[in-house]
């Protein structure tokens, strides 16, 4: 259980991912480091900004309304005076006013049984016993086995704060709101008085039928004769900023002091006149403290701390008011209306909201309420307030009472009162995204195929919640309507402690070591943390709740799958005759299939296909080694040349990238003379790194190797000042059974060095996989090599005047280099290495690559001598300064197309005001630069005669989301369209073009269809159907387009993703399917 709130730190994401914020972690609880007082390998651990559009989006208004009336001291289901809320006592001056109240049912007293207490109250100090005699607390406190006396917990109020104080904890239901918080009215008093009427705090808690003031307690707060309105007890702030929760959480935590109010319950039930008072002459009092009046008052009035802000701040937010009641209105006359009345004519009140900086005005979006009834709906004698809340949450949502479009939540104990809070906060909370395209794994051989897609929902200051849903596809290709598993789902259902989780041991014994906290004193130095740290970091990491985070002894296991893409692996399926690779396919034919996933938790996950039970987890050695994974738990602060690092020994943790770069898998044919299945996986945003496993036996996998280009400060914002003695080159490799790792100082590697990656930067490109032929001498046959082919990634806006554009050429089999080939005048290279493949061999004689000044050039690896290998100028975008790291290559009727989109809307490297471009260039007639090209609109009936090809220029507040996929002889790619209005977050637009002539293939020639509201961020296409990942954003509204149907039905879009058959034009374009098209391999797709 939780026991205190954590601090908030204030938020201030940039929008943009390009404020990629590293932040490096070092040793020791608490620790001081100057920059140059060490020369140990570091490795950066990059804070993750919530995604563009979840940042923007403005922060929903939410008013918890609360009863503080005096039937909140009874119990649940009874009209029994408990005479207390089961709170700490107040001393004040030499006074001790009790307010524990007795305890009448022992149904509810195991303090080991979840939501039985709340965390602040479950054992009675012995220091607030004194004066209490023995009889008295036999009498009124339920006691433990070994004699501690525990908080009375039966009433209404009790059992309030403890589940506010459960949902103020949960920062995955309560972050990015604006939270305020209103009751019935009441006075305060200071000192505390008896109130002079009501139902009473009383100690000791007996009932006195002649004397109901004998054993009465003073309170600060009592209801007032002014009983028909409301209190506003703290204005609308975002939880987000430090102390918000706080704010709240003060009147809940079951203690009083001085300065720290608690609510208590005293007074009527103004239900009505709280809402909407619809008196003559209605008065508020909001421009001085107390605040009071009724909540349409609260939503109109100016924020106390900033009188040019007011409560509603854009037209488009979101207001939604929170009732939460445990009787009827007793305050009826003289307001002439009903609390139904009040909801509604809270609903249809209009508020003028400016939009941006004019005097234009907008009305506001209207105050939604919700309802929970602190009562059994099924008991005798409430049908009558049944039906008042039931219609009070009907005409919440819509203003109208009739059309049974909502509900109230009723609760009569704590478990029902928590689940309705999590629903209400769920249903403002609905928002989650995925980065990705899904993966399809198309039905083969009769067999059922499947469509993977992961999404996330962000969380600040914890870890964000991933989800890997997995859909079937029926032998027809018809995929089902809802998920067949989620594998968070099965995740969260395993004990930590059952999980197959495993790293790298390189510093002695077999290389394989389980990630378990016996293997806590081997696994520190390597996390770079003491054994005790270690020892709690690893059960957190595995998903023990170790920081009292949520309910319960187990947290969220599995992370955010972001920038990452998905493999999915089975029985072999390519068509290479090679004669070994036929004994491999048959040797593995039965082989189980997986599909593996990088997350942001710093594992590669592998789950199996048929039940999403996770079967085991890998975390590479460069994730694990220098403060990268536990970056998550440490804070950094920079000081001049001095950097501090906390340990965060609480509930707060760090999103960091860890694991967020993409896959690809092939199977290859290594020196032992058999193929085996390999996996690449890349960091990408976490770092300059990537890593290879051996994943041939799906229940073996067998690390390969892994190099790290170790350049950057702790903080990550800047490179190591002095790069001949502080940057490294470090790699990890097997041998034997046992690992090694060896770092090298940049000023040791020489330019022809197998280990070369001193230009190695962020590695946001995707890697191609397939072999070259080279030759062995003496007039001995060629030999096949497998290799990877990469850029050297993303400078990430870092000051670095160091880098040079290479392109690697790798030995898949050992990490090492073959070739590095350079682009001097340039510094980064982040395309997809875009491979023109001949047949179905993975033979890779040429490839594509974009460097950060839009110049293609054409890989040349034709020769069997690495060193005649070239990197060849083949196309200029003239008039774009920016990048081009969208492309694509086929052969189209054997001539070589490229599609390349410009842009960077990850904001990696340019300025956001060069002009973008989509490209169609047939390099092989001759088209050299974009002006050789046809310049083509985004009408319909501009279409190019021109056989170099076409470019469309895309306007400046547009950008492409997803790569180029060719499919059919059409295009296929995505862009966002951004709005300057803060309400609204922009639409999509999906293109579909010819790939020689740029029509559109949409209905009427139309080149794109739009979807408001919805960023496509991935785009898969298999069997004349569209696979799109999209995020959906909850304060904008969704049209799905005509256009996009399935079969005879509308599109739809249901975790994150959204399908629809290819246009007509597509599904019956009448020319083979073009050999030698290469998509990049962001999976590997099992497709004979």
């Amino acid at each position: 259980m939780k026991k205190f709130l954590s601090n908030k730190s204030i938020i201030k994401y940039a929008f943009a991912l390009v404020a990629v914020a590293c932040a490096f972690i070092a040793l020791g609880l608490f620790a001081v480091f100057s920059q140059a007082d060490t020369n140990a390998v570091v490795l950066p651990s990059c804070s993750k900004p919530l995604p563009e559009g979840y940042a923007q989006s403005v922060q929903p208004n939410v008013l918890l309304l609360l009863d503080t009336s005096g039937s909140m001291m009874y119990l649940s289901e009874k009209d029994t005076s408990t005479y207390g809320d089961g709170s700490k006592p107040y001393k004040y001056g030499n006074n001790v006013y009790r307010y524990f109240g007795r305890d009448l049912d022992s149904s509810n007293n195991n303090p080991n049984t979840a939501y039985n207490y709340h965390p602040n109250l479950i054992y009675i100090d012995e220091s607030d016993l004194t004066d209490i005699s023995q009889q008295d607390r036999n009498a009124y406190f339920a006691t433990t086995a070994d004699g501690r006396y525990l908080y009375p917990n039966d009433s209404r109020m009790y059992k309030l704060k403890l589940v506010l104080w459960e949902i103020l904890n949960d920062p995955g239901l309560v972050s990015g709101l604006r939270l305020g918080l209103a009751t019935y009215y009441q006075q305060q008093n200071s000192p505390p008085e008896i109130p002079s009427v009501g139902v009473y705090y009383k100690w000791p808690p007996m009932d006195d039928p002649y004397n109901d003031k004998k054993y009465a307690q003073a309170l600060s707060w009592e209801g007032s004769s002014s009983w028909d309105r409301a209190l506003l007890r703290r204005f609308f702030k975002s939880t987000d900023e430090p102390g918000s929760i706080e704010g709240i959480a003060k009147w809940v935590d079951g203690i009083e002091t001085s300065d720290n109010s608690e609510l208590r319950a005293h007074g009527a039930t103004p239900l009505a006149a709280s809402i909407f008072d619809n008196k003559q002459g209605h008065q508020s009092h909001t421009n001085q403290e107390p605040y009071y009046g009724d909540v349409r008052d609260f939503f109109t009035m100016t924020d106390p701390s900033d009188n040019k802000k007011k409560a509603i701040t854009a037209w488009c937010q979101q207001n939604w008011l929170i009732v939460l009641t445990d009787g009827a209105d007793t305050q009826t006359s003289p307001h002439d209306t009903s609390p139904v009345t009040a909801v509604k004519n809270l609903y249809n009140l209009k508020i003028d909201v400016k939009v941006g900086s004019g005097n234009t005005t907008k009305t506001a979006e209207p105050i939604r309420t919700m309802v929970i009834g602190l009562i059994n709906p099924t008991a005798p004698n409430v049908s009558t307030l049944k039906n008042t809340l039931n219609k009070m949450a009907d005409a919440g949502d819509d203003g109208n009472e009739t059309n049974n479009t909502s509900h109230a939540y009723f609760a009569s104990n704590v478990d029902e009162l928590m689940q309705a809070f999590k629903d209400i906060f769920k249903q403002i909370q609905s928002f989650n995204s995925t980065a990705n395209a899904p993966l399809v794994s198309p039905p083969i051989g009769g067999q059922e195929g499947g469509v993977y897609v992961p999404n996330f929902v962000p969380r600040i200051e914890r870890q964000w919640n991933g989800h890997l849903y997995k859909y079937t596809l029926d032998t027809n290709g018809v995929m089902s309507e809802s998920p067949l598993w989620d594998a968070a789902d099965k995740l969260n259902a395993k004990l930590y402690s059952a999980r197959n989780v495993f790293t790298v041991n390189w510093k002695d014994g077999n290389w394989k070591l389980d990630f378990k906290e016996s293997n806590a004193s081997t696994l520190a130095p390597m996390l770079g943390l003491t054994q005790d740290q270690a020892s709690k970091f690893i059960k957190w990491a595995l998903g023990s709740d170790e920081w009292d985070e949520v309910q319960g002894s187990e947290r969220y296991k599995l992370g955010d799958i972001y920038h990452s893409g998905l493999v999915e692996i089975g029985p072999p399926r390519g068509s290479n005759p090679h004669g070994d690779y036929m004994t491999f396919k048959e040797s593995n034919a039965l082989r189980e299939k997986l599909v593996y996933a990088q997350a942001n938790d710093g594992m590669l996950h592998a789950f199996s296909v048929e039940t999403g039970e996770e079967k085991w987890a890998f975390i590479p050695p460069n994730v694990l080694a220098e403060g990268r994974m536990a970056g998550m738990k440490q804070d950094i602060t920079v000081s001049g040349n001095t950097t501090t690092v906390t340990w965060l020994d609480k509930a707060k943790s760090n999103p960091r990238y860890l694991l967020d770069g993409t896959m690809t898998a092939e199977d290859v044919l290594l020196s032992d003379g058999k193929y085996h299945t390999v996996l690449l996986g890349l960091l990408g945003y976490a770092g300059p790194g990537f890593y290879a496993l051996d994943v041939t036996d799906p229940n073996n996998p067998k690390f390969m190797w892994a190099v790290e280009n170790a350049i950057y400060k702790r903080n990550g914002s800047e490179l190591f000042s002095n790069q001949n003695t502080e940057w490294y080159v470090s790699y990890w490799s097997l041998n034997g059974s046992s690992a090694t790792r060896t770092d090298t100082l940049h000023k040791d590697i020489t330019d022809s060095s197998d280990l070369n990656y001193k230009d190695l930067r962020f590695t946001q490109s995707t890697p191609g996989i397939g072999y070259v032929m080279l030759d062995q001498g003496q007039g001995k046959p060629l030999k096949t090599q497998w290799v990877v082919i990469m850029g050297n990634g993303s400078q990430m806006r870092i000051n670095d005047n160091f880098s040079v554009a290479s392109v690697y050429v790798t030995n898949i089999e050992n990490g090492k280099l073959l070739r590095v080939l350079k682009v001097p005048s340039m510094k980064q290279i982040v395309t997809p290495v875009a491979i023109l493949w001949t047949g179905s061999t993975r033979l890779a004689k040429y490839f594509y690559v974009g460097d950060d000044n839009g110049i293609i050039h054409e890989g040349d690896l034709s020769s069997s001598q690495p060193g005649q290998w070239a990197l060849n100028d083949v196309f200029d975008i003239k008039s774009s300064v920016g990048p081009s790291y969208i492309l694509d290559c086929a052969y189209i009727n054997w001539n070589k197309w490229l599609f390349i989109i410009t842009g960077d809307y990850e904001a990696l490297m340019k300025d956001e005001n060069v002009t973008d471009y989509m490209i169609a260039a047939n390099i092989s007639l001759g088209a050299k630069d974009i002006n050789s090209l046809a310049k083509l609109t985004s009408a319909a009936g501009s279409v190019s005669t021109n056989s170099l090809g076409w470019y469309i220029e895309i306007p400046k507040d547009e950008y492409a989301t997803t790569p180029p996929v060719y499919y059919n002889g059409h295009i296929f790619f995505s862009t966002y369209v951004k709005s300057d209005d803060i309400c609204s977050v922009g639409k999509s637009r999906i293109y579909v073009l010819n790939a020689t002539t740029g029509k559109g293939a949409w209905t009427g020639g139309a080149k794109y269809v739009e979807l408001q509201g919805v960023k496509v961020s991935g785009i898969t296409i298999s069997e004349g159907r569209v696979y799109a990942g999209v995020t959906k954003y909850p304060q904008a509204q969704t049209t799905i387009p005509g256009d996009l149907k399935v079969g005879d039905s509308a599109a739809a879009i249901q975790n994150g993703l959204l399908v629809f058959d290819v246009p007509p034009e597509v599904a019956s374009w009448d020319s083979a399917y073009p050999s030698g098209v290469m998509v990049p391999s962001y999976w590997r797709r099992w497709i004979p």
